[in-house]
């Protein structure tokens, strides 16, 4: 059957102005969760095209209960059951606490669909119409419901709101039929392609908002860490920067690879409020850096997505970091991309003009890979090239790719830019880059991303040779 369509397991609870999300605090540094959060989950079930579960249920409460009567709380023990599949019910349920595991079949042979946890909305398909559960419910671990019953709904809003009582039933009705009608195809072995397609567009939407949900909890937790990456001066082999990485370490130990959830942040709203805290947490990071090891005067770089470009907030936050800090503009650089660039020159050269004002340095990141017109080196106020790994892998056995990285190093120079070489990982490719012009390495030749405590003992031993 897929996902149950009673259950809505995508929504996660969304920030309130005042900074509470069901009663967990926001890590230091943390924004508020913009509002329009809420719009990419409605528009990734838009874009999926299922037609398959309703969306009237899938966010969390973003505010607290109105209902404190025991009469509106329900509790379960472990292995106990809500509801069976075919069972009739008036209710939906929020979990207050506890876990709730939503499967098909019998007991013994189920097909587990979904486990739900504190927050979460399920049952709702049933609160108007009455209709059979289309899946079962049980508890996984004590757990007590806050029960959203048929005759509450009359009593609070329905009944004082004949139009809404109606679409209300409309959008439920519809859902489930759509339910039915995608449910029947598939058992009578009509239209499997187009299902299947829409089963792996589906699944893809569900995972998609799953993960977005693990970040905002994850922020609220304070999951994320950032690690700082060495960036060494080739002329002698010492530290002179960073650049700063996020990683996201749950609390099993366990992580989830940037590669997984940065893309899922640049397409929702949640690339905003991360964005906000690697700002933040960079400037402590560096300002902590300067109290551990004084004199180190090390300079930390820093990523900018495209979509940070049209945040309203960015330059605001950038200050508020700095001057919270109180450390040296000039120390941090803030790397963009040639696909920004690519994108509206004209816009970018305005917002990298702001980045200068502040006094921060401006790095073109993965040179040589995207939109590489040497007109924009001329217009925009940039003052280092990283150069692509892609490159650098290739310098001991390619003389194209040393000709392309001497020609860069010497192009950079003569505009009055310094160059970095990401990507470094043998004593071979950090000489060789060093003979060719390049001012910094960066790479597993000289350390991975270290956490803060280890990034200021390397720089510590550095001070002291």
């Amino acid at each position: 059957m897929g996902e149950p369509w009673e259950t809505n397991t995508e929504g996660r609870r969304v920030m309130t102005d005042s900074g509470r999300s069901g009663g967990a605090s926001m890590p230091p540094g943390a924004a508020p969760m913009n509002p329009r959060l809420l719009n990419r989950h409605f528009r990734l079930f838009e874009e999926s095209r299922t037609c398959t579960r309703p969306i009237c249920g899938i966010l969390r409460m973003t505010e607290e209960i109105p209902m404190s009567a025991e009469r509106h709380r329900r509790s379960l023990e472990t292995g106990e059951m809500l509801f069976r599949e075919g069972d009739g019910g008036h209710e939906a349920y929020v979990i207050e606490s506890g876990c709730i595991e939503i499967f098909t079949g019998s007991l013994d042979s189920r097909r587990r669909i979904a486990c739900l946890g504190r927050d979460e909305i399920f049952g709702e398909m049933t609160l108007l119409g009455g209709h059979t559960r289309l899946a079962s419910a049980m508890a996984t671990e004590p757990t007590t419901l806050i029960v959203i019953s048929h005759e509450y709904l009359e009593e609070r809003v329905l009944a004082a709101d004949p139009l809404l009582r109606h679409l209300l039933r409309v959008v439920i009705a519809r859902s489930r039929d759509n339910v039915l009608r995608l449910a029947q195809t598939v058992e009578q072995g009509g239209g499997m392609a187009g299902t299947a397609h829409a089963a792996a567009d589906r699944q893809a939407a569900l995972q998609h908002l799953r993960l977005e949900q693990a970040m905002a909890t994850a922020l609220e937790r304070s999951e994320f860490q950032l690690h700082l990456q060495p960036i060494v001066r080739l002329r002698d082999g010492r530290p002179a920067g960073f650049e700063a990485l996020i990683r996201w370490i749950r609390p099993d130990g366990s992580r989830v690879s940037p590669g997984e959830f940065i893309p899922v942040a640049e397409q929702s709203e949640l690339i905003y409020v991360l964005g906000h805290w690697i700002i933040r947490e960079s400037c402590r990071c560096l300002a902590e850096l300067d109290r551990q090891v004084p004199g180190a005067a090390a300079f930390l770089s820093l990523n900018l997505s495209l979509r940070q470009f049209d945040d309203p907030a960015l330059f605001p936050v950038l200050e508020a970091a700095l001057a919270d800090s109180g450390l040296d503009p000039r120390r941090l650089r803030l790397e963009i991309t040639e696909s920004m660039i690519a994108r509206d020159a004209d816009a970018t050269l305005q917002l990298l003009q702001r980045c200068k004002a502040l006094g921060a340095k401006l790095s073109v990141d993965d040179f040589g890979t995207g939109y590489s017109s040497l007109s924009y080196l001329q217009r925009l106020p940039v003052d280092c090239l990283k150069l692509d790994r892609s490159f650098i892998g290739e310098l001991e056995t390619s003389p194209a790719a040393a000709r392309i990285v001497g020609a860069v190093a010497r192009l950079a120079h003569d505009l009055g830019m310094e160059t970095v070489a990401e990507g470094i990982e043998t004593p071979g490719q950090a000489a060789r880059c060093r003979e060719l012009g390049v001012d910094y390495g960066q790479g597993f030749h000289w350390a991975p991303a270290l956490p803060l405590d280890r990034a200021a003992q390397l720089l510590s031993r550095d001070q002291a040779a």
